[in-house]
């Protein structure tokens, strides 16, 4: 593993290889210190780079790593390259096989982040670390002290591999991690159909319940020393402002973030919470890019809870035991009827309905059966937001299969159930002849 840390050899400079240092102390690597000499003119070629004029630079490149071994008792390389920084840092990254790349944050922000960090990490392959604050990190590798560190989720693979470079820091000391999640309490509580607006700037309980619960089993289990907490936060408008601001508020010494880096038109048009969090956070950033979620989520799925419609009738009936044996021993099915009008039948009729369903085989596989009663304004509306509520991890229904026109005219509960889901919707088809 190999650090790399971009220096422009000024205090922003430094305080980012202190911050490489640190981090390289702890995971035992060497510390690659680069320098570009990031000039326009047309005496700046590879050749020139070592002429006299430049001597100066090599020279205060050579002196900050040796301060930097002594302080930290690391290896450190140097590499004094001439070029656009932005796109030579990346490259001698690649080459070297780096693991992180770690830079410093100007005072002018947007000046400094938009000609620098800010471009690296919209096209860097590896993390990339930008220090505002290097004794933090320096206390922690030493062991002194644990560090403080919030992932902000939105409940994805980016997400899914930020949590996971912040977890594996647990190997140099103790990590505090504090899983934070922005959300719009109206389109969640439209999502899950719950009713009863809470106050404002705050997530109500009957929300937060299923929201924690979800970001919970989201995150799975973090091994290493420290410990994880879990907030789910209200927040309109920008997210990178919001946790930007959070951040803040929590004292946290580190925010990691998933960077999706868009270019273009998927950039102007959906926005970049890494961007932002870059220019608005007063703490050291780190951006894990999309690439680094290759494989996050690739593992095989085993469903524990899995949602079952059913409207009673012989279509519906022959998604039942294919969706229990999606079930891993030891799961849950939820079998759901969705009244879209004033039921004929009792709560008690329906969940009785409901256990003759229940397939003789299902016990013995260590399969247990919750019955599910909703109403809503459609069947699909009811099972998007049972779906929700109950935090299952895929759901099981019959389609009848329907193409062309007689779709269009009839509609498709199954497609807008697909359509509006956020877990793996499995169709059964209606049986065929021939």
């Amino acid at each position: 593993m190999t650090i790399v840390c971009g220096t422009d050899l000024t205090e922003v400079g430094t305080q980012a290889a202190q911050g490489a240092g640190a981090l390289a102390r702890g995971l035992g690597v060497t510390l690659v210190l680069v320098h570009i000499i990031d000039e326009l003119g047309a005496e700046l070629t590879a050749a020139s780079a070592h002429h006299a004029l430049y001597e100066p630079r090599h020279r205060a490149v050579r002196e900050q790593a040796e301060q930097l071994a002594a302080r930290f008792g690391i290896e450190v390389e140097q590499v004094v390259l001439p070029g656009v920084a932005p796109v030579k840092l990346v490259e001698v990254a690649r080459a070297v096989g780096g693991h992180l790349l770690v830079l410093g944050a100007g005072k002018d922000r947007r000046r400094a982040l938009g000609s620098v960090a800010e471009r690296v990490a919209q096209t860097s392959p590896l993390p990339v670390l930008v220090v505002r604050e290097p004794a933090s990190l320096e206390a922690w590798a030493r062991g002194d002290r644990a560090l403080r560190a919030m992932v902000g989720v939105e409940l994805a693979s980016t997400s899914k591999a930020a949590l996971l470079w912040a977890a594996a820091l647990r190997t140099i000391g103790r990590l505090d991690l504090l899983l934070t999640q922005v959300v719009s309490p109206f389109g969640e509580q439209l999502r899950l159909g719950l009713s009863g607006m809470g106050a404002p700037g705050e997530v109500p309980p009957q929300l937060a319940e299923p929201l924690l619960r979800d970001l919970r089993a989201w995150a799975g289990d973090l091994p290493g020393a420290g410990e994880t907490t879990y907030a789910v936060k209200p927040g309109q408008g920008l997210v990178e402002a919001h946790l930007a601001l959070l951040a803040a508020e929590a004292g946290v010494d580190l925010l990691v973030v998933g960077a999706h880096q868009r270019t273009g038109v998927a950039r102007l048009w959906q926005g970049s919470v890494s961007r932002g969090v870059l220019e608005r956070a007063s703490c050291n950033v780190v951006c894990v890019p999309a690439a680094g979620a290759e494989g996050v989520e690739g593992d095989l799925r085993t469903f524990r809870r899995v949602l079952i419609p059913t409207d009673f009738s012989a279509l519906a009936k022959r998604a039942i035991p294919v969706g229990y044996g999606f079930v891993a021993a030891g799961g849950v099915v939820h079998l759901l009827h969705v009244s879209t009008r004033q039921p004929v039948e009792t709560e008690a009729t329906l969940t009785q309905r409901l256990r003759a369903l229940v397939p003789p085989g299902a016990a013995g596989r260590g399969v247990s059966t919750e019955f599910e009663l909703a109403s809503d304004d459609t069947a699909a509306l009811g099972i998007w937001h049972a779906s929700g509520r109950l935090g299952v991890d895929a759901i099981c229904m019959a389609t009848h299969g329907r193409a062309g026109i007689a779709r269009t005219l009839l509609g498709s509960q199954a497609q807008e159930v697909v359509q509006r889901s956020r877990v793996p919707v499995v169709l059964v088809p209606p049986e065929r002849e021939g």
